[in-house]
């Protein structure tokens, strides 16, 4: 698990105090589903509850833990007695029942220290329904002082029992302006503003994917498969050549890159006020929805038409690409679960819908 500090985060800052406060009032929770986007910080945000939450010297004006009492210096290695991490044993393969029932044992165990004691769950989609089981059990019989953080990309694959135990914490993407001037921070002086926008935009707006991708040098093969994708879109590439493009990237990385791209594109086209996007990555193919003119000519072009057949146009084609997002959500969904299904079977159908999407 990644272990930087959630408290650096301008995105998640409000939400910790918030969290902070309930905890000194007394109103924190049992157990919670943490979700949202990949590059958020959830799991950074659940270790940084877990340390507040066993610091033994609280900022009581909830801007987070000490960071000098002995609890904090375990935290800090991460061998905290009483926070307990669990996480599949290798990326990409399910929660056992075997560790659900490692988390059981240790919640009835009494704190070493004498204070709370948490468990963060990661990748909790991905339990199996014997291990789904066994954590119910122990939702059920919650026990003093002892807190569960149940992290997911995917809550949905959480069965709804489970959902119904838990309080909910969504993680919103952060404006722009937040991303930019964080990123900017971590740079320093030799921060390029332009490149950073459009790692953001790339991401989906996701600041810690979009730092990756500034620092890895990521962004060129990112853009390069959203190509891919619209040309497939718009009837320019083929089926095949997307799939190409697809298998060079890491399946769930691949696949929420053209869910963000869709969305992207449906809501530029449903939004009848929407003007040229100079930033949108490949505009210039965007305009092969309806012709081979650039989105700018496109909305110039439209415009010029009576306007009642503009707006049926632009919503028959933004519906369109809603539904085709409601299919790739739905395979994201299936290579996130823990069923192992065929992975290369649920992209060669995806490339086959994105090509028929527009048709």
């Amino acid at each position: 698990m990644n272990n930087a500090n959630a408290w650096e985060f301008p995105w998640l800052q409000n939400l910790l105090e918030s969290l902070q406060r309930s905890q000194n009032d007394g109103t924190l929770a049992h157990a919670y589903i943490i979700s949202g986007a990949r590059g958020l910080g959830k799991e950074q945000i659940a270790i940084a509850i877990a340390a507040f939450l066993t610091c033994e010297a609280p900022n009581p004006q909830g801007q987070g833990p000490c960071g000098e009492c002995k609890g904090c210096r375990l935290n800090a290695t991460g061998n905290h007695p009483d926070v307990l991490l669990l996480a599949p044993k290798e990326p990409g393969k399910a929660l056992t029942v075997d560790l659900i029932r490692k988390l059981s044992d240790y919640v009835h165990v009494s704190s070493h220290a004498g204070g709370a004691r948490v468990a963060v769950l990661s990748s909790a989609h991905k339990m199996n329904s014997s291990a789904s089981n066994a954590l119910l059990k122990t939702l059920e019989e919650p026990h003093e002082s002892t807190y569960l953080f149940l992290v997911t990309d995917s809550p949905g694959l959480l069965s709804p029992t489970i959902r119904s135990r838990c309080q909910r914490i969504t993680l919103p993407i952060p404006a722009l302006e937040v991303s930019l001037e964080w990123m900017r921070k971590l740079c320093g002086g030799e921060f390029d503003e332009a490149l950073a926008t459009s790692c953001l935009k790339a991401a989906g707006g996701s600041p810690l994917l979009a730092m990756a991708m500034l620092t890895d040098e990521s962004l060129p093969s990112r853009q390069a498969l959203e190509r891919a994708f619209v040309a497939c879109l718009t009837g320019i590439a083929t089926p095949e050549s997307l799939l190409a493009s697809l298998m060079l990237a890491e399946p769930i990385t691949a696949i929420e890159q053209i869910l963000s791209t869709t969305a992207h594109y449906a809501k530029l086209m449903l939004d009848t006020n929407q003007q040229a996007d100079d930033g949108a990555i490949d505009t210039a193919v965007l305009g092969g929805l309806v012709s081979n003119a650039t989105w700018a000519q496109f909305i110039a072009q439209i415009s010029a038409v009576d306007a009642d057949e503009n707006t049926r146009r632009r919503a028959l084609l933004g519906n369109r690409l809603v539904r085709l997002y409601d299919e790739i959500e739905k395979a994201r969904r299936q290579i996130g679960s823990p069923t192992n299904p065929n992975t290369k079977l649920l992209l060669e159908s995806l490339c086959w819908l994105t090509s028929r999407a527009l048709k």
